[in-house]
């Protein structure tokens, strides 16, 4: 090897290519440089907005807040004469508030909720080889892409999903559901699964399109399927 073609192998990369962005589905490369090791982060999604997510879907932080504000108040006025006209009734609004926020939040089911419950009933139609409620969850175009195996349509991935081999997936745990809408009938999970059976990897993130025929309807179906990561394969997405 010539002296200068020793010496390029050292040379940065042009600028154009440190400037360009990774896509906006990529994992960071300092998650992808090591395929055995889980990743920490995942691409973004969309976001709900403060009431949802504290008031709807984390309703048990807020209320301990308040109640914790009406104890504080009660302590802090006990000896002094604004106890009874200030104190009791800010305890007891603070006290009425944190409970209504709790009740509110455990009867209230979000958009974002419902779709970690379907995730978690499309995986377990998977893992069970149950073609009927699969093809109930699947749209009639939907696609699912990876290095793996790759189909058209829900029937083609009823077919493929039903018809492994047995032992290959005897179980599958889902760990961990990341849910986010891009619009009122349009939005994206990701999917952390755990299998168990004779298939390598056994840990994997799948990310999961989804749609609903109307803005008030819980029949969210698949549109598209493919692996965010998956252990042991540093590029486990569709190849083109």
């Amino acid at each position: 090897m010539a002296l200068s073609d020793w010496l390029s192998a050292f040379r940065p990369p042009p600028l154009h290519v440190l400037s360009n962005p990774a896509p906006h589905n990529a994992i960071p490369y300092n998650n992808m440089q090591n395929n055995i090791v889980e990743p920490s982060s995942l691409p973004p999604l969309p976001q709900p907005g403060p009431f949802e997510h504290w008031v709807l879907e984390q309703p048990v932080l807020p209320a301990a807040v308040l109640l914790f504000i009406a104890l504080a108040t009660l302590f802090a006025l006990r000896h002094t004469k604004h106890f009874k006209r200030v104190g009791i009734p800010v305890a007891i609004v603070a006290i009425l508030c944190g409970v209504g926020v709790y009740l509110l939040g455990s009867m209230t089911i979000t958009d974002r909720e419902h779709l970690q419950l379907r995730s978690h009933d499309l995986v377990q139609a998977v893992a069970e080889s149950n073609p009927s409620t699969l093809r109930s969850m699947l749209d009639d175009d939907a696609r699912l892409a990876s290095v793996f195996a790759s189909a058209q349509g829900a029937d083609r991935i009823v077919t493929l999903a039903t018809t492994r081999n047995s032992g290959v997936v005897r179980s599958a745990e889902v760990g961990q559901v990341n849910a986010g809408l891009y619009g009122p009938q349009v939005a994206t999970t990701q999917i952390r699964v755990r299998t168990q059976g004779d298939m390598f990897p056994t840990l994997s993130w799948w990310r999961v399109d989804w749609t609903r025929p109307s803005e008030t309807s819980d029949a969210w179906v698949v549109t598209h399927i493919e692996p965010i990561w998956v252990q042991g394969f540093s590029d486990p997405g569709p190849s083109n």
